[in-house]
Protein backbone atom coordinates (compact mmCIF):
# COMPACT_ATOMS: atom_id res chain seq x y z
CA UNK A 1 0.00 0.00 0.00
CA UNK A 2 3.04 2.62 0.56
CA UNK A 3 4.53 1.26 -2.43
CA UNK A 4 1.72 2.28 -4.37
CA UNK A 5 1.52 5.73 -2.82
CA UNK A 6 5.08 6.82 -2.93
CA UNK A 7 4.23 5.79 -7.24
CA UNK A 8 1.52 7.95 -6.74
CA UNK A 9 2.47 10.87 -5.49
CA UNK A 10 6.16 10.38 -7.95
CA UNK A 11 3.69 10.17 -10.81
CA UNK A 12 1.90 13.52 -9.60
CA UNK A 13 5.15 15.08 -8.68
CA UNK A 14 6.57 14.37 -12.96
CA UNK A 15 2.90 15.81 -14.08
CA UNK A 16 3.37 19.10 -12.39
CA UNK A 17 6.92 19.59 -13.16
CA UNK A 18 5.97 18.56 -17.01
CA UNK A 19 3.28 21.11 -16.87
CA UNK A 20 5.99 23.71 -15.10
CA UNK A 21 8.10 23.22 -17.70
CA UNK A 22 5.15 23.86 -20.85
CA UNK A 23 4.29 27.16 -18.50
CA UNK A 24 8.33 28.14 -18.56
CA UNK A 25 8.51 27.73 -22.36
CA UNK A 26 5.44 29.33 -22.82
CA UNK A 27 6.73 32.10 -20.55
CA UNK A 28 9.67 32.29 -22.58
CA UNK A 29 8.20 31.91 -26.05
CA UNK A 30 5.92 35.24 -25.15
CA UNK A 31 9.50 37.13 -23.38
CA UNK A 32 11.04 36.85 -26.71
CA UNK A 33 7.68 37.82 -28.96
CA UNK A 34 7.54 40.61 -26.78
CA UNK A 35 11.39 41.99 -27.10
CA UNK A 36 11.04 41.54 -30.94
CA UNK A 37 8.16 44.02 -31.11
CA UNK A 38 10.14 46.46 -28.97
CA UNK A 39 12.50 46.68 -31.45
CA UNK A 40 10.04 47.00 -34.20
CA UNK A 41 8.66 49.85 -32.20
CA UNK A 42 11.86 51.56 -31.90
CA UNK A 43 12.58 51.44 -35.17
CA UNK A 44 9.10 52.73 -36.38
CA UNK A 45 9.66 55.14 -33.58
CA UNK A 46 12.92 56.54 -35.00
CA UNK A 47 11.38 56.91 -38.71
CA UNK A 48 8.49 58.82 -37.47
CA UNK A 49 10.75 61.02 -35.39
CA UNK A 50 12.87 61.66 -38.80
CA UNK A 51 9.35 61.97 -40.91
CA UNK A 52 8.05 64.77 -38.22
CA UNK A 53 11.19 66.85 -38.35
CA UNK A 54 11.15 66.80 -42.28
CA UNK A 55 7.71 67.90 -42.14
CA UNK A 56 8.39 70.62 -39.68
CA UNK A 57 11.58 71.80 -41.78
CA UNK A 58 9.27 71.91 -44.62
CA UNK A 59 6.70 73.80 -42.88
CA UNK A 60 8.79 76.44 -41.66
CA UNK A 61 10.59 76.34 -45.00
CA UNK A 62 6.84 76.70 -47.04
CA UNK A 63 5.61 79.47 -44.19
CA UNK A 64 8.88 81.81 -44.05
CA UNK A 65 8.56 85.45 -44.93
CA UNK A 66 10.87 85.74 -47.70
CA UNK A 67 9.20 82.67 -49.24
CA UNK A 68 6.09 84.42 -48.94
CA UNK A 69 7.26 87.34 -50.55
CA UNK A 70 9.19 85.75 -53.41
CA UNK A 71 5.52 84.26 -54.28
CA UNK A 72 3.95 87.56 -53.66
CA UNK A 73 6.23 89.30 -56.03
CA UNK A 74 6.77 86.75 -58.97
CA UNK A 75 3.43 84.95 -58.95
CA UNK A 76 0.84 87.64 -58.05
CA UNK A 77 2.83 90.23 -59.37
CA UNK A 78 2.57 92.52 -56.62
CA UNK A 79 5.13 95.31 -56.01
CA UNK A 80 6.25 96.81 -52.99
CA UNK A 81 5.08 100.24 -52.21
CA UNK A 82 8.20 102.32 -51.61
CA UNK A 83 6.48 106.19 -51.17
CA UNK A 84 2.99 107.15 -49.84
CA UNK A 85 1.12 108.65 -52.86
CA UNK A 86 -1.82 111.24 -52.31
CA UNK A 87 -4.72 110.85 -54.37
CA UNK A 88 -7.17 114.04 -54.64
CA UNK A 89 -10.52 113.46 -56.07
CA UNK A 90 -12.03 116.70 -57.35
CA UNK A 91 -15.32 117.81 -57.56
Amino acid sequence: MKKNFHIYFLFINIFLLFCLYLEIIKIRWQFSQEHENNAYLKVANNKLTEINFNLKTEYYHLSSPAKVERHAKEILKMIEISKATNVKYEK
